[in-house]
């Protein structure tokens, strides 16, 4: 009888190449073209359709480490589940939920921890999203940019001993489905998001104003603008304790965001290039920029979680140290693709505009993010 493996536990060992299994991924080659396991190192994969595979199971065998841990991986967990059955080997495991449920797995990574106050990061592996949990432990605390699965917000709340009061969006997410009206909802808290991206909503929330601030315990978290534009007009920044910056989609710690998901690239891309020199640049170089999303886990630190000094960023980025403004421009316009069709709709979704079944959620969260421009 086979073995299997939780995301939870994969996700921790995809980042190690000391760990990291072998990847025999069992989906239909478009989905996995689409989409696929991937670490801080290579991860070695195969991908050999699920029906192939059983039709003769010889030559799939063959193509497997003897004495590496393999993770068979499927849509839902089913049928990978049988191909490890019928290998019958103890190195191989199936992967429980398959990439349903490796696409909601969020890893938290602690930035910090005095055992007063606390900023977390959490890491949506599969789509390289990330959120945070600020707050003072037995107090309260706030959530920025979650997504993926309420409970495990709920469960640092109960980790810390804190109550959640406020949620914000820093930005009108494209890319995947923002779960924070839902969060709110769940624990009663003000949902926040500036008025230059929410304006369209069909739901109440509280607008970020320039310069609010925000205090769980004794920290400090402060709106450095509800104007760094350029990935959408109303992108946020927010300053946590004086030495984390929340830039969402604005900057990365690799690029910046696509400026082109309003249909409106060479404006916005200007917008951009002054949210970059005008608005974050007069900030402490100090400060760790902590974004919304990151490209590859080969920009994570040794301890996993992916920041930024400000002052790294704004000297040695390729495309965030451009000086001149119609180099950035030409830059931007020229290197962006198509954006992926599905952005629309979730963006419609994030507005209340569309309220999706459960298999609609699946297809447009099914996929790595899409909305970083890097040199």
């Amino acid at each position: 009888m086979s073995s299997s493996i939780t995301t939870d536990d994969l996700a921790q060992r995809i980042d190690d190449p000391a760990r990291a299994p072998f990847i025999l991924d069992v989906r239909a080659n478009e989905a996995f073209d689409r989409w696929k396991i991937e670490g801080k190192t290579d991860v070695p994969t195969l991908n050999i359709p699920y029906w192939a595979a059983i039709a003769d199971m010889a030559p799939v065998m063959e193509q497997l480490p003897a004495h590496q841990e393999v993770v068979v991986v499927c849509a839902h967990g089913g049928s990978s589940a049988m191909v490890a059955e019928m290998m019958d080997r103890t190195n191989v495991h199936n992967l429980e939920g398959g990439m349903d449920r490796w696409a909601n797995t969020l890893v938290p990574r602690t930035l910090m921890d005095d055992d007063t106050h606390f900023v977390i990061q959490l890491d949506r592996v599969a789509k390289a999203c990330l959120s945070y949990a600020v707050g003072a432990r037995g107090g309260t605390m706030g959530i920025i940019d979650p997504s993926a699965d309420v409970e495990r917000y709920l469960a640092v709340a109960e980790e810390m001993d804190a109550t959640i009061t406020d949620i914000f969006d820093t930005h009108l997410h494209a890319d995947h489905v923002s779960v924070a009206r839902k969060l709110a909802a769940h624990t009663q808290a003000t949902y926040h998001i500036a008025e230059g991206d929410a304006f369209e909503a069909k739901y109440d929330y509280a607008a970020l104003q320039d310069g609010e601030e925000f205090t769980f315990g004794e920290m400090k978290m402060v709106v450095r603008s509800v104007a760094t534009p350029g990935h959408t007009p109303g992108s946020t920044s927010l300053e946590v304790a004086g030495k984390y910056l929340m830039t969402g989609d604005a900057v990365f710690v690799s690029g910046i965001g696509r400026p082109d998901l309003g249909g409106e690239t060479e404006p916005w891309a200007r917008d951009l290039f002054h949210t970059i020199h005008d608005r974050l640049a007069p900030l402490d170089h100090d400060l760790q920029v902590c974004p919304a999303h990151y490209s590859s886990r080969t920009e994570a630190g040794d301890d996993g979680a992916i920041k930024r000094q400000l002052g790294d960023l704004l000297e040695n980025d390729a495309i965030v140290s451009m000086a001149d403004e119609e180099e950035f421009v030409q830059y931007v316009v020229e290197h962006l693709g198509t954006p992926p069709g599905q952005y629309g709709d979730i963006r419609k979704v994030n507005l209340g505009i569309i309220e999706p079944d459960d298999e609609m959620l699946k297809e447009l969260e099914g996929g790595r993010n899409e909305g970083a421009l890097t040199a």
